[in-house]
């Protein structure tokens, strides 16, 4: 991809449309609304999924990165998860601190610090030079290039291209199929990050699959999504954290109230945020094997990358 690419997608054009769109700026603030971007060529906005500023960290970005790097490696769970999420936003100056203090302890998984990485930079977009930025657009790879100049405006509100770090484009509706792993999303361990943004207008539809064992050979632990219906063991009850063990839950963002799934949902007024899911249970995780296939179909949302 050349440098100019960026430049070709946001140049003028005679018949610009309407699209929504959610950006977050280098100072941390949060902007949705609609804009009418020019655009030229055979990529007009509507094909725009998401777009991700390599430009150097902001002083307070660079604050939170530090911060962000330390927490992650903490053992406050609540703290941690929200450190992950803060530094996934961030995105692209993220990588240089990480892959400066990222050791080898033969321990990857699970392992929410070394799994940020994914979350951050597609594989397929990896290249010597970190400070590219990526673009990502429906059907098509990821591809690194240089950041648009000048501004963009977001319904009444201008934001100068520099000042911003992640843009995507709304999405009338986004289906996505991925394994929800016993072991590696846990509640206990890491929510699986789906890399669908909901919004206050997203509908969302989900069905699961499939069995998981949260004690080895012991079939009185075995479950589908819909998790234990009676307790097993010596336990007194079917519930840990106020869900059946084993099922499918989910939450939208880290610091969301955890919701149940099970095999099939249907939820309206989703909210802003990452949609994240997990297999329910409890602190004696380390003996689950097995994995849901889970289909979700959020409508109004914005896809901010693979599920991770």
């Amino acid at each position: 991809m050349t440098q100019s690419f960026f430049a070709f997608l946001f140049a003028a054009a005679l018949m610009p449309a309407a699209q929504t769109v959610l950006v977050l700026t280098t100072d941390g603030q949060w902007v949705e609304g609609v804009t009418t971007a020019k655009m030229a060529g055979a990529h007009p906005i509507a094909k725009v999924l998401s777009m991700h500023n390599g430009a150097a960290a902001s002083a307070k970005e660079a604050e939170a990165i530090s911060a962000g790097l330390v927490t992650i490696q903490g053992k406050d769970r609540k703290l941690r998860d929200a450190a992950v999420e803060d530094l996934t936003y961030i995105g692209l100056p993220v990588l240089t601190p990480f892959l400066e203090i990222i050791r080898d302890t033969d321990q990857h998984e699970p392992k929410p610090l070394y799994n940020l990485f994914d979350r951050i930079m597609p594989s397929i977009a990896d290249q010597p030079d970190r400070s590219a930025s990526l673009i990502r657009l429906e059907g098509s790879n990821a591809l690194r290039g240089a950041w648009p100049q000048g501004e963009l405006k977001v319904g009444t509100q201008s934001i100068a291209w520099d000042k911003i770090r992640l843009f995507a484009v709304q999405r009338k509706s986004i289906a996505r199929t991925m394994d929800v792993h016993s072991l590696r999303h846990s509640t206990q361990i890491e929510y699986l990050d789906t890399g669908l943004y909901g919004s206050a207008a997203s509908q969302l539809t989900l069905t699961a699959a499939g069995f998981t064992r949260l004690s080895w050979k012991d079939d009185q632990w075995a479950t589908g999504p819909n998790g234990l219906t009676k307790p097993a063991g010596n336990y007194k009850s079917n519930l840990t954290d106020g869900q059946p063990f084993g099922a499918l839950v989910g939450r939208v963002g880290a610091k969301g109230a955890v919701q149940f799934f099970g095999e099939k949902a249907s939820k309206s007024g989703v909210g802003a945020g990452r949609l994240q899911l997990a297999i329910n249970d409890n602190a004696h995780w380390q003996n689950n094997l097995g994995s849901y296939a889970v289909t979700v179909v959020l409508s109004n949302a914005y896809d901010l990358g693979g599920a991770r």
